[in-house]
């Protein structure tokens, strides 16, 4: 799919949330942020430049990337190891969404991500609405016992 196809795309779904892509839109062209449950969404639409391993199999038909992004708590100093098998333990059970680690920043996300060309914008909204209830559910069920403090949008 092409990249501005793609960018037309998620507009779309941004406007059938009734929320304005003008206003979610980042100073980036493909990044917009919006927000749920005071929860930053980062969704993102690129065309990869280079295939990895990891997706070699799609890149050839369709480079195009669609994907969004919760980040949802800080990975706890103490247990971290626990947490992080606790998560992979739990993304076994999820639809249409993965736990990450981003050991740069120590910041724990839920993502969903998939060709562009699987996009379709009349989904964006129950993307969003699981991946943000799975960070919730994370989040209360294991906040106590990791000590998990929230990232909250800048």
């Amino acid at each position: 799919m092409e990249l501005t196809e793609l960018i037309h795309k998620v507009a779309e779904g941004i406007q059938s949330m009734g929320l304005s892509q003008e206003d979610a839109q980042s100073d980036d062209q493909g990044q917009w942020v919006l927000l749920k449950d005071e929860m930053p969404v980062y969704i993102d639409a690129w065309k990869d430049e280079q295939s990895t391993p990891w997706n070699y199999f799609i890149f050839k038909e369709d480079a195009s990337i669609f994907q969004v992004t919760i980040p949802f708590c800080y990975a706890p100093t103490v247990k971290r190891a626990e947490f992080l098998e606790e998560l992979l333990v739990v993304n076994l059970n999820l639809l249409s969404g993965k736990f990450s680690y981003n050991p740069k920043d120590n910041i724990v996300v839920i993502s969903y991500r998939i060709s562009g060309s699987q996009f379709n914008s009349s989904d964006l909204k129950s993307i969003i609405d699981a991946l943000a209830y799975y960070a919730e559910m994370a989040y209360h069920v294991l906040k106590d016992e990791f000590n998990l403090k929230r990232v909250h949008a800048a």
